[in-house]
């Protein structure tokens, strides 16, 4: 079988689309159809059903991705294989990442990683904070970020660094408002609240000596994404709930200030976790090292938490 027509039909399969698919990889429309058809003619079957502008796997075609990926993730090992014979780090790196704060948690260590091993080519995909286990083995990745424990025994877990919910609010807001004292206070406050797939968040604060308490406030604003929450309360509408590192840089500019700071949720675990049947290549070693490493050293390497820092910074200056 062409290896060549194998990774068009992955290309197409992620894409959902032979347009996008050309487009991401600046490749020929025409030449994109013709391998698919190429597969559906030599094994007989369809891969592929149209519904609108998208393309949908059939069984068939969900079955030949699971071995496709299979195929690629082998000839990256024999790729690998070939650059340890000259001790490189080398090769590509296929990493997941659950949850809400996959952006925040993964970009400035994977941006720190390839700047420490250049050859390794990154694959990063963001997964539902839902999405089976069995779905993510089939993805052929060699490591997920995961916010918690993991439920799968199949999997090693390497506990990264842990993080904790606070509240937050702009010193506008509390200039306005107040700020306060207890948290029966919250309720006299606009409020800013998470929804999940079931429920809405609540709030869960705790401090030393005391047991935690769920507070669910009436809330001004409910939204299903924290990056919108984190924007209505640099702007000034509210208090909201989020976890520490994802308001580091708003702290640190004065967009942001702790509500009650002595009361916070309970830690949560980051881990980096990986498949215990899957070969754990060189590249993947050196990853999972940096890791551990990464965030005993993140202060001193100084590593922007986002792009727009530097931004910020060279305005700033000039």
């Amino acid at each position: 079988m062409d290896l060549s027509v194998m990774e068009c039909f992955v290309k197409v399969a992620d894409a959902r689309s032979i347009s996008a698919a050309s487009r991401l990889h600046r490749l020929p429309k025409s030449t994109l159809s013709h391998r698919i058809r190429q597969l559906e003619d030599e094994f007989g079957v369809e891969l592929f059903v149209r519904e609108g502008h998208q393309l949908h796997l059939t069984d068939a075609g969900s079955e030949l991705l699971r071995h496709a990926r299979k195929i690629q993730a082998s000839c990256d090992d024999a790729a690998t294989a070939m650059a340890e014979m000259h001790q490189e780090v080398a090769g590509t790196l296929r990493v997941g990442s659950t949850g809400e704060f996959g952006t925040t948690i993964t970009s400035e260590l994977l941006y720190a990683f390839q700047k420490t091993y250049p050859q390794v080519i990154l694959d990063v995909v963001f997964l539902s904070a839902r999405q089976p286990f069995t779905d993510v083995s089939d993805m052929a990745l060699d490591g997920i970020f995961h916010w918690g424990e993991p439920s799968d025994v199949d999997y090693v877990s390497r506990r990264l660094a842990t993080a904790s919910y606070g509240l937050y609010a702009s010193p506008d807001y509390l200039a306005q408002h107040g700020h306060p004292a207890i948290p029966d206070d919250l309720a006299g406050h606009r409020s800013l609240v998470f929804r999940n797939t079931t429920r809405l968040q609540p709030w869960y604060l705790s401090r030393q000596g005391v047991e935690e308490t769920e507070i669910l406030v009436p809330s001004s604003l409910i939204a299903n994404d924290y990056w919108t929450l984190k924007y209505f309360a640099v702007a000034g509408q509210g208090i909201t709930y989020l976890p520490g590192f994802f308001v580091e840089t708003e702290c640190q500019s004065d967009l942001l200030l702790p509500v009650l700071p002595e009361w916070r949720s309970r830690e949560t675990a980051i881990n980096l976790i990986y498949s215990r049947r899957r070969h754990v290549s060189r590249r993947f070693k050196a990853f999972v090292t940096f890791c551990m490493e990464f965030y005993r050293r993140r202060e001193r390497d100084r590593i922007p938490r986002y792009f727009v820092e530097k931004i910020m910074r060279g305005q700033e200056r000039s």
